[in-house]
């Protein structure tokens, strides 16, 4: 008797690109061949292949006491500049390679260097505007050269009108004088102008005859359909700023779409049956969940979307073999069945075919079009077997 694997999960196909680990910013490479955990790509990590190297972050806190006290990137007339935190700092980390990695003259500081520094009530910074000291020392910047530099009005937006614009649509006012509504989804857009009433309409109202599905927020769809939020759907009323429940059925709403999602319970019971997918030589396969079912979602249909044949079955298909101790699967690795029924697959065959060493920081490859990952593949993994002739 042979155990038969009824239910599986594998990670999309992949685009593989690089050549080795590329450790970020602040870190370097470990010497020697460092070896990541396992023998797939997502077993190389930063801990494994990288070491990490000082950055201005490890030298803030002492070097802006420093500089509070005159010493530090202040000796060259510039600040400790916190923008640079993740930079690294090269050399043996000497003064002169702090200096180099985190300070930044006072006369190219912005408005963000200026941290202790505010503006009036009405204005907000700007915090990349370019604010250099205008002190006697070169090293401060006076309140009225930051409000100068630094400060702005705060733009009015549809946002700080939407209350009393809304319930001025409701009694034909506001946008609706001019066939058109407040339109919600402008609540970030800046108002131009004086703000006046011309400048909101501008800004914040939408034709009726532009409208789509989601500007209609208090109708819904029939049972058993969903909203396509996205589509166009213009007002048809009499008066021009009114949608009919007919048509917004018939132009935002869409039966929802069934997935193999929605029919895996069952055939994975089925499967483990021997029916379903396994009358042929297939598994139900979890990596089709978001896959849509089409046609009439009849048998043949459920097949077409969700069963893969065994003879292309991957490594990680067979969720329930193991490597040996020392080898790691690769779960991409092609695996087809070998048993005589078409549909199992032998230990010493999956350990040939899917078990590796550890995979070295080097050789790693980056899988940039992996629309599942190895970790997220596991977690819907469930295991269900049946015991059938060999």
């Amino acid at each position: 008797m042979a155990r038969l694997l009824c239910v599986v999960a594998a990670p999309a196909m992949m685009q593989i690109v690089g050549s080795q680990y590329v450790c970020p910013s602040g870190y370097d490479d470990k010497s020697d061949e460092p070896l990541c955990t396992g023998a797939m790509p997502s077993t190389c990590s930063l801990q494994t292949c990288c070491d990490a190297v000082p950055t201005c972050s490890s030298f803030s806190a002492a070097w802006l006491i420093s500089q509070a006290l005159g010493a530090g990137c202040a000796q060259d007339t510039k600040f400790f500049d916190l923008k640079t935190l993740s930079a690294e700092v090269g050399g043996s980390q000497a003064e002169a390679d702090v200096k180099a990695a985190c300070c930044t003259p006072f006369a190219e500081a912005q408005c963000s260097d200026w941290n202790a520094r505010s503006c009036s009530s009405g204005t907000v910074v700007v915090a990349t505007n370019t604010a250099p000291a205008d002190g006697a020392n070169g090293m401060t910047l006076s309140q009225d050269k930051f409000q100068e530099l630094c400060c702005v009005t705060e733009p009015e937006t549809c946002s700080s009108f939407s209350a009393v614009w809304l319930i001025s649509q409701a009694l034909g006012a506001g946008c609706a004088q001019d066939t058109k509504f407040f339109d919600l989804k402008t609540l970030n857009a800046e108002v131009g102008g004086s703000q006046e009433e011309a400048d909101v309409k501008a800004a914040c109202c939408t034709p009726f005859a532009e409208a789509l599905c989601s500007d209609w927020n208090t109708m819904s769809c029939s049972s058993d359909t969903v909203v396509v939020p996205t589509n166009t759907a213009p007002a048809d009323g009499t008066n021009g700023m009114t949608l009919s429940q007919d048509e917004f059925q018939r132009v935002c709403c869409i039966t929802e779409p069934q997935t193999c999602s929605s029919f895996s319970a069952a055939w994975l019971i089925q499967q483990a049956l021997g029916a379903g997918c396994a009358q042929d030589t297939k598994f139900f396969d979890l990596k089709t969940l978001n896959a849509e079912v089409g046609g009439s979602q009849e048998e043949a249909d459920v097949k077409a979307a969700c069963c893969t044949p065994f003879a292309e079955a991957q490594c990680s298909d067979w969720n329930a073999m193991s490597c040996s101790s020392g080898t790691f699967v690769v779960g991409t690795n092609t695996a087809p069945a070998d048993g005589a029924n078409g549909m199992t697959l032998s230990q010493d065959e999956f350990q040939e075919l899917c078990c590796e060493t550890p995979m070295k920081c080097k050789d790693y490859t980056d899988d940039v079009d992996a629309s599942v990952s190895q970790t997220t593949a596991s977690f819907f993994v469930l295991a269900i077997a049946a015991t059938v002739a060999a």
